[in-house]
């Protein structure tokens, strides 16, 4: 089981990242993290007949991982841009297009993903202005095309002077590393005792 975290913002040190890595922090073993800073790599799109080494190196990345955890802060009311670019440039290896143009999922069929976010509006505030929506919507769309299964959605709001991650906010994303690295499991089991019920009606039928 991998977990990993990957943050789009402009500060791999700031609040939004930190907070994605606080969610790995909570993973216990023998599940395993890594925590990827896309201000480390040059995205660029695939082009015919050219190699891509970047966009190479993250799709194994991707593809390795049992469930992602993606962060990004929100930006006049959208994903940032390093975050958008990794989507926009992936756009073709998450997805598979029909003769038809229509859009299909991809070698990433069935992970799962957290969205991860933050904003200056309080949590009251945002509550009713929805300051992060965009954001985590942008995310979900580009997902739900990918066949990736949403989890659940952390937001961090009032980050207007915020210095450090408030310790409720480290607490909440602790449990969620914690039930992360348990959570294809327990999927797996959901699905055998699906199985194991399908079977018994199928003998008693």
């Amino acid at each position: 089981m991998k977990i990993l975290g990957i943050y789009g913002g402009q500060d791999a040190n700031g609040l939004t990242a930190s907070l994605v890595k606080e969610v790995l922090a909570g993973v216990a073993a023998p599940a395993t993290t890594e925590f990827v800073d896309l201000n480390q790599y040059q995205i660029h799109p695939d082009k015919p007949e050219t190699t891509n080494p970047t966009l190479d190196k993250l799709e194994a990345k991707l593809k390795a991982a049992d469930v992602w955890v993606l962060g990004t802060p929100t930006y006049f009311g959208t994903v940032a841009g390093q975050f958008k670019q990794l989507l926009d440039c992936m756009r073709h290896r998450m997805t598979r297009m029909t003769h038809k143009g229509d859009t299909l999922p991809g070698q990433f069929k069935d992970k799962h993903y957290v969205s991860v976010t933050s904003c200056f509006a309080t949590g009251l505030d945002n509550t009713f202005t929805h300051q992060t929506d965009a954001t985590l919507v942008a995310i979900d769309k580009a997902m739900t095309a990918a066949g990736v299964h949403k989890i659940t959605e952390l937001v961090l709001p009032h980050t207007w002077g915020m210095t450090s991650l408030p310790l409720a906010k480290v607490n909440q994303a602790h449990q969620l590393g914690e039930k992360l690295g348990t959570f294809k499991k327990k999927d797996d089991e959901t699905v055998k005792r699906y199985f194991l019920l399908f079977g018994m009606i199928a003998v008693m039928a």
